[in-house]
């Protein structure tokens, strides 16, 4: 039997040679045949997915020295990681399972998961895929620390205090209210859905948005404030409301429901799609975003999905 070791560092091999563009017939058959090799050669290929994910938003001072480096071309980390650099945090993550704080913390939702909590006050949160949360509870003051993912509010009003919500950026503050806040790669975006809140970037100027309001702001100032999308929420029921989007964009939040890597082809980026897509079932949304346009969807693997144009 292969060592993981060895399997380690396979799957790195496949990353680069994946992310350095389309495979050839063969190179997809060899791949297909690598990964059904046996039960550990899948584990570890879906770990390598993920982590090659998740070490985009990793704090500086837990990510390899190669991640550190701010505008480090996605390829050449990857490359990095092929060598000694993969095999070392890879294995950690297996053994250990939650080495970062994300993944230590109280509350947390799985890829493809939503989740509903309600506080003591009877304060309703909804965290939606992939989201990690603590709630720290201070006299009458509720602080809600969101590391990734995306959060859904409904305050309750059975005590007086306050509730706040700490994102990287800052801190977005509830006046009575209900609202979303989703943490980006570089940015958080609040969504008020009734009332008010009041963000305050780490190193900035605070700024109340209101009810129908959406903002942008990043650790040291509000960049952004719009009118928000009538279909921003529709995750609370399970679905992606699209209404004239490029593809990317579409597969990249469907990609945020599926484990594995879920890539767009430069190719086919910009064509427009509009619908209702159901995020529990996003092999189905690929089946009719693959009927509605000219594009062919190819599954390197079960974490490795690629969507492309259709051949001529």
């Amino acid at each position: 039997m292969t060592d993981r070791h060895t399997l380690l560092r396979e799957a790195s091999a496949w990353l680069v040679r994946l992310d350095a563009g389309a495979l050839s017939l063969d190179e997809q058959d060899a791949l297909r045949r690598w990964y059904e090799t046996s039960e550990a050669h899948r584990r570890v290929w879906e770990a390598a997915c993920q982590l090659n994910q998740r070490f985009a938003g990793l704090p500086a001072e837990l990510a390899t020295p190669v991640l550190r480096r701010p505008r480090l071309h996605r390829r050449t980390v990857l490359k990095s990681l092929a060598g000694v650099g993969l095999a070392a945090p890879l294995a950690w993550h297996l053994a250990n399972d939650a080495p970062w704080r994300p993944w230590l913390a109280a509350h947390r939702t799985t890829v493809g998961e939503r989740r509903t909590l309600t506080l003591a006050d009877g304060s309703l949160l909804m965290l939606n895929t992939d989201t990690a949360l603590d709630v720290v509870i201070r006299g009458p003051d509720r602080e809600l620390r969101l590391y990734q993912g995306e959060l859904f509010v409904r305050t309750g009003h059975r005590r007086p205090g306050t509730l706040a919500v700490h994102t990287a950026q800052g801190q977005v503050r509830a006046l009575g209210t209900e609202f979303a806040v989703r943490s980006l790669e570089q940015a958080t975006r609040v969504t008020v859905v009734r009332d008010a809140v009041m963000l305050t970037p780490l190193s900035g100027a605070p700024e109340r948005l209101m009810q129908g309001q959406e903002g942008l702001f990043s650790d040291s100032a509000v960049t952004s404030v719009v009118a928000a999308p009538a279909d921003r929420l529709s995750w609370r029921q399970g679905e992606l409301v699209v209404d004239g989007w490029p593809l990317a964009e579409v597969i990249a939040e469907l990609a945020r429901y599926r484990r594995g890597v879920l890539r767009c082809e430069p190719t086919v980026a910009d064509l427009r799609v509009s619908g209702v897509f159901q995020t529990d079932d996003t092999e189905l949304a690929l089946e009719v975003l693959e009927q509605l346009l000219p594009v062919h969807i190819t599954r390197f693997t079960d974490f490795w999905v690629s969507v492309g144009a259709a051949p001529t």
